[in-house]
């Protein structure tokens, strides 16, 4: 097996998604990756005062969206690192579950992963919805309309129904 083909593949791929979760981390109008929290700072409004519930529910699920995916990268990355670890401590290549050498074939595809496929094709299916793998901030609830969204449409809401005036 040709350890240093698959060190230089995980080198470069570590690099392209360093990159890639800088720039996805880096989602506001402004360029600031400290002020997440602000509408200001992500859609580039300075209120949501005059935003229909629908559009602020669109902006929540697009926030929980970008965060999904940049979570998925994160771990990747992860992959990438305990792979790259495992080669310099000379565990690169073995089944962390039956201890046997990976195939060179199923390497040449997935570089980074720690299980051969006899086991990768064994494990138990993680339901998606699982709150150990969903890290998701800004739904954590079942629900789409969650208390974040409702908290937006409270505060939003005119002063004593002042809507209905002509």
């Amino acid at each position: 097996m040709n350890i240093n083909k698959y060190k230089q593949e995980l080198l470069n791929e570590k690099k392209k998604l360093i990159d890639l979760i800088g720039e996805m981390q880096d989602n506001t109008v402004f360029g600031n990756t400290t002020d997440h929290t602000s509408e200001k700072y992500t859609s580039g409004e300075l209120s949501s005062y005059d935003n229909h519930l629908a559009d602020i529910g669109t902006e929540v699920y697009m926030q929980d969206m970008q965060n999904s995916l940049t979570i998925h990268e994160q771990g990747r990355l992860r992959n990438i690192e305990n792979a790259l670890y495992k080669i310099e401590n000379g565990t690169y290549g073995i089944c962390v579950e039956c201890h046997k050498q990976i195939d060179e074939e199923r390497l040449d595809i997935l570089p980074e992963t720690s299980l051969c496929s006899y086991c990768a094709k064994h494990q138990p299916d993680v339901p998606v919805t699982s709150r150990k793998f969903n890290q998701n901030l800004i739904n954590e609830s079942e629900n789409f309309y969650d208390e974040t969204l409702l908290k937006l449409y409270e505060m939003n809401k005119m002063p004593n129904d002042e809507s209905n005036l002509d």
